[in-house]
This record gives structure tokens, C-alpha cells and sequence, in this order.
């Protein structure tokens, strides 16, 4: 089985860095977005919770995440930089939102460089973002100030403030107005001798240069609570202090000697611990709501920039290297959200929900006010409105393998899918001495030499984004290792990212490759021909029983849940090299088989693969059939169907999958072509890079092979990248053409024979026997082929009148049904059971029919369609042709 270790394993792809382009929403009619891709690090850094300093300017700008709250679904977030007008210079900042885990400021104080204090008070039912008057006001006499901390209520504020002097102040005041008056604050002093304060959960706590630290509740300090005033009190066992940072539940503070001491918070007699394992950290991270087994409670930051667990001295927090700096805000009820700025000018951020912290991607606005308004949202349910998809403009990738293992001395392709025009990849390997890597016709190409284990990486540069990197395990192992290594694969999964939805597919995939690698049988020669007898299929699904029990039994010990059935496919190996094969197909021993999906047979560089589903078709009312293939000198094969008598067939009934192989994994300008002697036509073809071929799916005699079939189309050249890549890709594979001037028309609306010969010829299905029964569709007219192959083959149906209504169009969630149906049955996916999780984000979801919620909800979980960046789904409205080309583009990449 030496070829067993070339099985391709797809398991886990872990981006490193990503972004997007975050869309405006249609009904904010008072902002302009000037859109920009920036890293944070070098140029921010972290104020408070969710505020930004600009290292340059001194401004400072708040930020928050699309879709709050953070789902572990998301492989990175979506957030938007909103800048305070009229901030400059400003050195801290302290602010109130609107409620305890909202997003929008209704009041904040800034300090300046200068040591002036500035505050701006938002007036009744308005924030930051909508107010009209956001111009701040400086508090007049207060000067030399070099710390500050505020607290608020309905109605009244308090700020505390350290001066130069080290004495420390209280200013009470009244929440300010849009009248004009500047509230006067009412002022006592507490402190003197302070070098530092900190508030958390409203007690406000001073270390003074003694090293003994005091706190006092900030509430007292009010001006409505006045008579409540309580001194600031000592607080036992603390010496030597230099440093301190409450939370709400568990606090730290931080010894001359590198000491780390902790408390409860809310206990104020408890004497404070010393955290020996955490000495010399620089900062401390509390993490005791995550409930995650492998993230333990606190962790420190130390110099190696690595967060530490204080409970395991040889522990390091998964994911996170070369941190800057690290912030965490608390909330009431308590909800934890941690920030980290990396060294690379990363921003990340994860909350207690999500254990591990994912890439957040932003744009700059600007606030401008007095905007005219804009009618942006589009009005009425007229036919033809587009559902604006979130567009892509980063270098997204889908790499493949995703985990490989190989016998020494073998290769692989690395396949990178789904990459916009103008991305430029590059490739590493950490240990040359177990891989090296090569380029071949373009591809790279992994080499195993050694047994051992080495992370390969490839990175996506495309200007005016961040890189991308993705990564996958290379496992060079002997034939007798598989079955261990797999389990170890899949062990080596984080528990957080086990149900991502990503990862998911990629061990089901890995799987369904185990099962292939294992189910393999040698087939023997019948004067000449490779004849696939019951015996043979009946070893090859045994073997690949076995199998898919101890895949499925490994995926249940690590608490996986499939989103789909297994796919079995069985195989039969290769026959020594020649050019000429005669493979001999027996309808019974194909029949009434459940125990395997696939049969896929190896003929010299080429194989073959029969869904066991369709065989009553495919034989139809012949109980053999013969297939012969002969190599041609370009690399092409000539297929020809023959009966038992050996008579020519010209086609036969149900599709065949012809894998040819090419060394080009950038498919995207390729085809598979036919060719029946007087005229050659593209008809598909994606690469596979398990197979290491293009494949295309063949039911008629004649020559097949790979060649270049690059399209363009003018009017699609300015619109976003996915569009452009979607229309080029499907122009090339002969899927989908323009119109008479040259031009795709994106945005004319899509008809149902537009649309039935897309899928036809996405489907291989166009059978030019077939012949139709609608009373609108007759000869001479151009889709009648088309129509006749969908009524045949079931993908479109018609109406109960007798019509098929050609010129009517199709509607959004009748594409989406056809896209969903095509991943059930081809891919086993199972339709969601919980279709409110993905159908509540349309904001309109009512006008989903009830027969499409189901189709509907896996077309979004799949992203065969968006959510529109105005949250309107518009369910019965027509589709545009170039929702459609995105839509099957996205579809054609997962079957």
C-alpha cells in the first residue's frame, strides 16, 4: 500500500491574518466613510475599553465589532474606527457608554499632554455617533493634571484626578447640557503623595509613593451623595507597591521586587496572596469564566512577550506570540473581553465565550455632520433589486491539503484556491531536512524526505491589504502509521475550534481520504481488460467499512459533530504503465450497493469514478458496459463507451468522472475540452489536488484534455474582485457566457433559461438526446437543449400548467434552493435543524417562503450567499445575473 501514504488529509487551515471591507449600512445617513485597511501597534495604542491613541497625533478613536456580540464562528472580525472630533494631543482617556456592553459613548473625559482635562457630555437620547454638538469643552482651572479616572450616573459624574503634586482631587458635577452653561464641578481632595490611580467596578484605588495603597468608593464622591463622603482607607498587607490594576472579580498589584500579589476584589479584609509564579510579569491576565479545559485561570505576560498560566509554569497561552501589549475590560453581570496588540501591528480580541483570539480588521471613518440625507436603502419590492453582497477584497484563500502525510520519497501539489486577481503567493517549510519544496510548472510542490513532522506555510500579498498566511501539517510517516497519525491529527484540533465550521469540513474530508486510502484493491487482467466484478467491489467496501467506522469512532471520542454523511469512495489501483485500457463494467455487480458512494478506477495517470447512486442509469438497459481509454501523445485521452458486442456507444445515460492529470493547480483559466473529431467545446473541469488532476464529469465517446480557455468580459473589469474571478472562472469552463457585444451584464436580471443552462453545464448534464414536454418550449429556440437536459436530469422543474416559462425570472430563494439541493445530494450535507440561527440575521426573513427556510438556511451557512450589509434578504425578488455567477462560483468550489 505504498500509495496509501499519499492520501491527502484535510484538517485544519488556521489564518494568521486576515481582513475585509466592511460596508456602510444603507439607512446611517450622517456618516462618511473614508475607507482605509490599517494594522494597529505601531501607530495606536489602547486607551480604555474599546479607545484608540494615535501615537502620531495624539487623537483618538473608538472602535467596535460587525455583529457583536463575538461568535467562535468567525474566522476573524469586522470592526469600524469611529474618530472623536476635535481631539488632539490627548495622553488618556476614560468613557461611558450608552450600557454596560454597548457600543455607543455618551460621555467621556480626555487629559492632555498639557495637563488640561476636556469632557464632552452627550445630550438626552443622543451618542457620540449621532449628536449633533460633539465639540468637547476644556474644565476651566484644572491644570498639571497627569492622571485621571471618571465615574458616572444618570445624572451626575465624578472625575478623579492625580496631579504633578501627587495630590489626588475629586470633581463632581452635573451631567453637562446642550444649553451653552459649562456644569461647575464641585471639588475635594482626597490624597497627597499618589503616584498612581485605578478604578474598576466603581471603587477607585491609590498607590502612593510609599508603596501603601488606598481606595475609596467612587460613588460617594457624587455630588448628589456628598453627605455619603468616606475618606480613603488603607488597605492591609500591601508594602513596596508600585503598581496596580483592579478588575471586577480578582485584582493585582505589583511589588518593587517583581512580586505579584492578588485579591478578591469585592473582599476588602482579605489579605492579598503572593503569586510566586507569576514574579516579574509585566502585566496579569484574569481568565477564570473561560470554560475551557486547556485555558487555565490567570496567565501572565512576561518579557518573551507570551502570556504564562500562573498555574502551570510551563504552560503558554495557545495562538499568541510577540505581544505589545494586552487589555481586558470587565463588565456587570460579569463578561470578560480581552484585547492584545501585537509586535506585527495586529489588533486581536476574544471574549470568555470564544477561548482563543482571532484577527480584528477595520476601516477609518470619519464622523461629518449635517450630512443631507441620502436615500441609500433601496424602496419597494420591485423585481430586480440586488441584495448587495458583503464584498471581498483581501487575499482569501482555501489551501489545500490542509494536513498531508506522505512515505518518504513521495510528493504532493499544493492547491490554493479561491485567490483574487493580483495576489502574489509565497511558500516556507520550517524543517527542510523532513520537506522541501519546489515549483513545478508554476505549482509548488512538497517533497517528503524523512519521517518526522514540519508545518509548511503559504502567504497571499495583494496591495493595500494585510498578508495572509495559512499553514498546514506535513506528517512524513511509513504505510503502518496512518491510522495512528490520523488520530493524532485530529487530537492536535483545539477544543474551541472542533465545531468551526471550516475545520469541520476539513476532517470530514480527512476522513473520507483515510477511507479512500484504506478501501484500495489490486484488480486482475481478463484477456486484457480490468473487469470490476462483485468480489472486487464486495473487498473494496469491506475495506472501507472498516475504515469508516474507525474514523467515525475517533471523531465521536473528540466530540465532533459532522455537518454531512461521510462520503465513501472505494478504489481500485492502478495496472502497470501503458496507454491502452479496456475497463469491463458489469451491471449487477454495481446494483442495489449501500455500503459504498463512489467507485474510482485508476487507468495508468488518469482515473475513473462511477457514483454507485446513478448506475441504473448509467447501464440503463445495458447489462455491461465497456469503457476503453487510450493515451494520446498531448496528454489527452480518447474515451469510447462500447456495449458487450463491442458496438460504439454514443453516449450513455448518466455521468462518468474523468480525472486527467495536469500540472497546473491555478486552474482558473483551464478547461476540460471535448472534442468528437468535428468540433471541440470547453466543458468544465475543476482541479482536484487530492487527485492531482482536473476533473470533469463525461458521458459521450470522444477526446478529452486540459487546455488554457481564458475569457474576459469588459464591463466586469471595475466591479469587486470575487465578481471579476467568478465571471472569468465560469467564462473559462464554458458555464457561463456573455451577450452578443462581449459584455456579461452583471446587473441585467437573470432568466430561467439563463439560469437552467448554467447549471446544466456546472451539472455535465447536457444530454443532446433529450427531449422536453413544456407547451412554451419548441425548436428552433436556443435553450431547448438546455430544458430538455434539466427536465431530464430534474434540476429545474416546471410549472403544474404544462409551462417552463423561459423568459420568467428566477427569484433569490429559488437560486439558493438549487444551490442548497446540490450540496445535499452531492455532498451529503444535512439541511439545518436550527434554521432561525442563520435565517434571523435577515432583517426581512418574513418574506422567505416556508418550503425554502431549510434550503435558504444552508445556503448561508455554506456562504453560497451573503447577508447583505443591509440585513434584507428579499427572498422573492429576481436575481441578477451576477448574484448568480457569485453564487454558483461559491457552489462549484465545494462539490
Amino acid at each position: 500500500m505504498k500509495r496509501l501514504m499519499a492520501a491527502l488529509l484535510s484538517l485544519v487551515l488556521i489564518l494568521t491574518a486576515q481582513s475585509n471591507l466592511v460596508q456602510a449600512n444603507g439607512n446611517d445617513t450622517r456618516v462618511d466613510y473614508e475607507e482605509q485597511y490599517t494594522r494597529i501597534g505601531a501607530d495606536y495604542h489602547i486607551l480604555d475599553d474599546n479607545v484608540l491613541l494615535s501615537k502620531k497625533d495624539g487623537t483618538v478613536w473608538t472602535w467596535y465589532i460587525y455583529g457583536h456580540p463575538l461568535s467562535s464562528s468567525d474566522p476573524f472580525y469586522h470592526a469600524k474606527k469611529i474618530q472623536f472630533p476635535g481631539l488632539q494631543n490627548v495622553k488618556e482617556m476614560t468613557v461611558k457608554r450608552k450600557s454596560a456592553r454597548g457600543n455607543y459613548i455618551v460621555n467621556y473625559a480626555a487629559l492632555k499632554n498639557d495637563g488640561t482635562v476636556w469632557y464632552w457630555d452627550a445630550a438626552p437620547g443622543t451618542t457620540l455617533e449621532t449628536s449633533s454638538a460633539s465639540v468637547s469643552r476644556q474644565i476651566k482651572d484644572l491644570k498639571n493634571v497627569t492622571s485621571l479616572v471618571a465615574h458616572y450616573n444618570s445624572a451626575y459624574k465624578v472625575l478623579f484626578v492625580l496631579k504633578s503634586d501627587g495630590s489626588v482631587w475629586s470633581l463632581g458635577s452635573e451631567i453637562g447640557t446642550t444649553k451653552g452653561t459649562s456644569p461647575v464641578p464641585v471639588q475635594t481632595k482626597l490624597l497627597d503623595d499618589v503616584v498612581s490611580i485605578k478604578m474598576a467596578n466603581g471603587i477607585v484605588y491609590a498607590v502612593k509613593k510609599d508603596g501603601t495603597v488606598w481606595r475609596w468608593k467612587a460613588n460617594s464622591y457624587l455630588p448628589n451623595n456628598r453627605s455619603k463622603n468616606t475618606s480613603p482607607e488603607q488597605m492591609n498587607g500591601f508594602a513596596d507597591i508600585v503598581k496596580i490594576e483592579p478588575g471586577i472579580s480578582t485584582s493585582y498589584a505589583y511589588m518593587k521586587d517583581g512580586t505579584v500579589l492578588s485579591w478578591p476584589t469585592a473582599d476588602t479584609n482579605k489579605h492579598p496572596l503572593y503569586l510566586h509564579a507569576a514574579k516579574d510579569a509585566r502585566t496579569m491576565v484574569q481568565l477564570d469564566s473561560i470554560r475551557d479545559r486547556n485555558i487555565d485561570e490567570a496567565y501572565a505576560l512576561r518579557e518573551d512577550d507570551q502570556l504564562w498560566s500562573v498555574d502551570n509554569n510551563n504552560k503558554v497561552f495557545p495562538e499568541l506570540t510577540d505581544i505589545a501589549s494586552i487589555h481586558h475590560g470587565d463588565f456587570s453581570p460579569p463578561k470578560r473581553y480581552y484585547y492584545v496588540v501585537k509586535k506585527d501591528q495586529t489588533l486581536w480580541a476574544w471574549a470568555d465565550s470564544i477561548a482563543l483570539p482571532k484577527l480584528v480588521v477595520f476601516t477609518d471613518e470619519t464622523v461629518a455632520r449635517n450630512r443631507p440625507e441620502k436615500a441609500d436603502k433601496p424602496t419597494g419590492n420591485h423585481p430586480g433589486t440586488t441584495a448587495q453582497p458583503v464584498i471581498r477584497t483581501t487575499p482569501e484563500m482555501s489551501l489545500y491539503p490542509y494536513i498531508t502525510m506522505l512515505q518518504p520519497g513521495n510528493k504532493q501539489y499544493i492547491a490554493v484556491n479561491n485567490l483574487l486577481p493580483g495576489t502574489k503567493m509565497t511558500y516556507t517549510i520550517d524543517d527542510p531536512s523532513i520537506g522541501t519544496l519546489s515549483n513545478v510548472n508554476g505549482t509548488q510542490v512538497v517533497k517528503a524526505n524523512k519521517p518526522g513532522q514540519t508545518i509548511v506555510r503559504a502567504t497571499a500579498s495583494r496591495a493595500g491589504s494585510p498578508d495572509v498566511t495559512a499553514y498546514f501539517i506535513l506528517y512524513v510517516v511509513d504505510n503502518n502509521m496512518l491510522s495512528e497519525t490520523y488520530y493524532t491529527a485530529v487530537q492536535s484540533v483545539p477544543v474551541a475550534d472542533r465545531q468551526r465550521p471550516f475545520i469541520v469540513e476539513g476532517l470530514t474530508q480527512a476522513g473520507e481520504l483515510v477511507i479512500t486510502a484504506a478501501s484500495s484493491e489490486k484488480p486482475e487482467l481478463v484477456d486484457g481488460q480490468l473487469v470490476i466484478t462483485s468480489d472486487l467491489i464486495d473487498r473494496v467496501a469491506d475495506n472501507a467499512r472498516k475504515a469508516k467506522t474507525a474514523v467515525e469512532q475517533t471523531l465521536s471520542e473528540n466530540n465532533i459533530a459532522l455537518a454531512r454523511e461521510l462520503v465513501v469512495n472505494g478504489e481500485i489501483l492502478s495496472l502497470p504503465e501503458q496507454k491502452d485500457f479496456t475497463v469491463k463494467l458489469y451491471k449487477d455487480s454495481f446494483a442495489n450497493r449501500k455500503d459504498i458512494d463512489y467507485l474510482t478506477v485508476h487507468v495508468g495517470d488518469a482515473k475513473l469514478t462511477f457514483n454507485l447512486a446513478t448506475v441504473n442509469r448509467l447501464f440503463h438497459s445495458q447489462p455491461v458496459i465497456v469503457i476503453r481509454l487510450v493515451e494520446n501523445n498531448n496528454g489527452g485521452y480518447h474515451v469510447q463507451f462500447l456495449d458487450e458486442q463491442g458496438q460504439e456507444l454514443s453516449n450513455v445515460s448518466s455521468n462518468i468522472r474523468l480525472i486527467l492529470p495536469v500540472n497546473q493547480a491555478d486552474a482558473t483559466n483551464n478547461s476540460v475540452f471535448y472534442s468528437n473529431g468535428k468540433s471541440t467545446q470547453p466543458i468544465g473541469g475543476k482541479f482536484n489536488p487530492y487527485n492531482n488532476g482536473m476533473e470533469a464529469e463525461i458521458n459521450r465517446s470522444g477526446t478529452y484534455f486540459v487546455d488554457d480557455n481564458t475569457k474576459t468580459f469588459p464591463d466586469v473589469d471595475n466591479r469587486d474582485p470575487e465578481l471579476q474571478q467568478a465571471v472569468q472562472f465560469l467564462g473559462s469552463k464554458g458555464i457561463v457566457t456573455g451577450k452578443e457585444d462581449g459584455n456579461f451584464e452583471p446587473d441585467s436580471p437573470l432568466t430561467r433559461a439563463e439560469f437552467t443552462a448554467m447549471l446544466v453545464r456546472a451539472f455535465y448534464a447536457l444530454d443532446e438526446t433529450a427531449t422536453e414536454s413544456f407547451s412554451d418550449v419548441n425548436p428552433p429556440q436556443w435553450h431547448v437543449p438546455f430544458i430538455a437536459s434539466s427536465e431530464k436530469k430534474d434540476i429545474v422543474k416546471g410549472y403544474p400548467d404544462g409551462t417552463f416559462r423561459p423568459d420568467h425570472t428566477i427569484s433569490r430563494e429559488e437560486m439558493a434552493a438549487i444551490g442548497a439541493r446540490s450540496l445535499h445530494e452531492m455532498k451529503n450535507y444535512y439541511y439545518p435543524s436550527n434554521t432561525g440561527d442563520y435565517l434571523s440575521q435577515f432583517t426581512d426573513q418574513h418574506t422567505i417562503s416556508d418550503w425554502a427556510k431549510p434550503t435558504m438556511a444552508l445556503a448561508v451557512k455554506q456562504r453560497l450567499i451573503d447577508v447583505p450589509a443591509d440585513k434584507q434578504i428579499r427572498a422573492g425578488e429576481a436575481v441578477t445575473r451576477g448574484e448568480a455567477a457569485r453564487m454558483l462560483y461559491r457552489l462549484y468550489l465545494q462539490l
